[in-house]
């Protein structure tokens, strides 16, 4: 094709993804399953280009739902004598060439999803932190070092503000962002932090469709550059004596709004820290019975994703929050030690592990566990006689 021919194939393309953005209110649905920049996984290994990126982004083929980043060539299939699954399906991409005088041309090229080759094993998507994502930030000057509650809108805000300061137009920050929430391969709900489209910005794609292709190419710029900054040493926070100085929460979300003491909503995947995080949890006392989402780290504990259910809350709101911890979450060490017939129920089928060995983990973490929660009910009590106001919230 020429390349008038393929830029204006690209401008039918950028239209459609208009009109597929306005059909799924208004945010670009598919960019959920990009998991991390798509690319050729072949003879030649490259991350494709920004208009590749829209291409497969306008894609109604279901093998774009298994997040698989991986793409190839249809001739190198063949030539690798590997099987495609049934119902595969190719997606026309763009591959351009020198000619033998020099000229660029580009060819819309059959490439099939990894996840649709049968000798092709499985691809395994990234699980990270909101921790590290914050990290990223914080060492490239974009967050604060020392702050008691950050969310994960914060660090999106930041990105934002990151895509500005390096010329982003409107368009770019959109596309800036949605690829930073969709490739910092934190497992939340990505449609809850996915960008929305004005409609004066689909109509101005729509006038000019090659601003798309040139936003999305000035996007994979800036996150390019935002890897790339200079990187900082974090400093040692050093506060002696401070109470709850070892206590950090992660609120992953609930089903219903959380309010601190002064009305403001938490939002979710937030972390909270030192005397922030202990009135997360005393809030939770005389908050609404809902489903609350959160992970717990105390001194040398550290308790990974938990629910709070809604008949949790009625011992909430009659135990301290010491005695509520202790309770909720050692119950299922406890059932081992006491019961360990019960181990099936927490043993996944194909691990091989021998029910001494786990007995034996049960009983050093249980043990570590309840050392950190006498300290932590002794830190209770200090912030609660310095925070009285605290106490008339339960009353």
């Amino acid at each position: 094709m020429t390349q008038e021919e393929i830029f204006e194939n690209r401008r039918e393309v950028g239209r459609k993804i208009c009109q597929q953005i306005r059909e799924n209110n208004y945010q670009m649905s598919n960019a959920k399953f990009f998991v991390e920049r798509p690319y050729c996984d072949g003879a030649k290994n490259y991350k494709f280009s920004a208009a590749n990126y829209l291409r497969l982004m306008l894609s109604n083929k279901k093998v774009i739902r298994s997040c698989d980043p991986r793409w190839i060539l249809k001739d190198e299939i063949k030539n690798n004598g590997w099987t495609l699954k049934e119902n595969a399906k190719s997606e026309l991409l763009e591959v351009w060439e020198k000619s033998s005088d020099g000229k660029q041309e580009c060819f819309l090229t059959e490439f099939y999803n990894a996840a649709d080759i049968e000798e092709k094993e499985n691809f395994l998507e990234k699980n990270q932190s909101l921790e590290k994502i914050v990290e990223f930030l914080k060492v490239r000057g974009l967050l604060a070092e020392f702050e008691e509650i950050i969310s994960f809108q914060n660090c999106i805000d930041e990105i934002k503000k990151y895509a500005a300061e390096n010329g982003a137009d409107e368009l770019t920050k959109i596309l800036t962002v949605q690829m930073f929430v969709v490739e910092s391969s934190l497992k939340i709900k990505i449609e809850n932090f996915l960008s929305t489209y004005l409609e004066e910005i689909l109509t101005e794609i729509e006038k000019n469709p090659d601003k798309l292709f040139y936003a999305a190419s000035q996007a994979q710029s800036i996150l390019k550059k935002l890897r790339y900054e200079k990187i900082k040493p974090l400093a040692i926070k050093s506060e002696v004596g401070e109470v709850f100085g070892d206590l950090k929460i992660i609120y992953h979300g609930s089903e219903g709004e959380l309010k601190n003491k002064f009305g403001s909503a938490y939002l979710s995947e937030t972390i909270l820290t030192v005397g922030l995080a202990y009135e997360f949890l005393f809030m939770l006392k005389s908050a609404e019975k809902q489903k609350v989402w959160l992970e717990f780290f105390y001194k040398d504990y550290a308790h990974g994703k938990f629910l709070i259910s809604e008949k949790d809350f009625e011992m909430l709101a009659e135990e301290s929050v010491t005695e509520f911890l202790k309770s909720h979450l050692n119950e299922n060490r406890q059932e081992i030690l006491k019961n360990p017939q019960e181990l099936k129920k927490y043993i996944s089928p194909n691990v091989m592990i021998r029910t001494e060995e786990l007995i034996n983990q049960a009983n050093v973490e249980s043990e570590i566990f309840q050392l950190a929660m006498e300290e932590f009910e002794r830190e209770e009590m200090r912030y609660l006689e310095s925070h009285a106001e605290l106490l008339q919230t339960t009353k």
